[in-house]
């Protein structure tokens, strides 16, 4: 069983989850509910590590923990346990176990995105294809079409004065 991302864009977070409610509550993801969304579906690319390394590159910083910062959208913050035997007395089918997540990503990200120079690009995902995490798995040409949608939407996302959010689910 593999993760999935998609990446989206929205005024706020409560726009963020009424375009991904479908009716029963739970967000459903921005790939898969049609052209009402601009959304980038991004497999296994997750906003903390990948997306973070790529940030990094960007931003000619190294990677760390905490790169991308991120708050929780769904499941709702107040329903989250506070501990690890909260989370271990969970049942099974709790959102906190299962997903999916929605998450906003820090403005940062998608500043740094919109503002990168598309000269740059190239050899950024050059560097990117070869990060231990693709375990050699991806290469030069489609990481740089990964990195361009990326950037596309950031630039709408930045121009809209939207913010970037992620969903994700097992």
């Amino acid at each position: 069983m593999g993760v999935l991302f998609d990446y989206f864009r929205a005024p706020d977070r409560e726009a963020a989850l009424r375009l991904l409610d479908e009716g029963d509550g739970v967000p459903t993801g921005p790939a898969t509910i049609g052209a009402g969304v601009d959304a980038l579906d991004a497999k296994g690319i997750d906003p903390h590590v990948i997306l973070g390394r790529l940030l990094g590159l960007i931003l000619a910083v190294p990677w760390s923990v905490g790169l991308v910062e991120t708050v929780c959208v769904w499941p709702p913050e107040e329903t989250k346990p506070r501990s690890r035997e909260e989370m271990e007395r969970l049942p099974e089918e709790s959102p906190w176990n299962t997903g999916p997540w929605v998450e906003e990503i820090d403005d940062r990200l998608r500043d740094a995105f919109a503002g990168v120079d598309d000269y740059a690009l190239p050899s950024i995902a050059d560097q990117w294809a070869r990060i231990e995490e693709f375990d050699g798995h991806m290469d030069a040409s489609l990481a740089l079409d990964i990195i361009e949608g990326f950037v596309a939407l950031a630039r709408r996302a930045r121009q809209a004065n939207d913010r970037l959010y992620c969903w994700t689910c097992l």
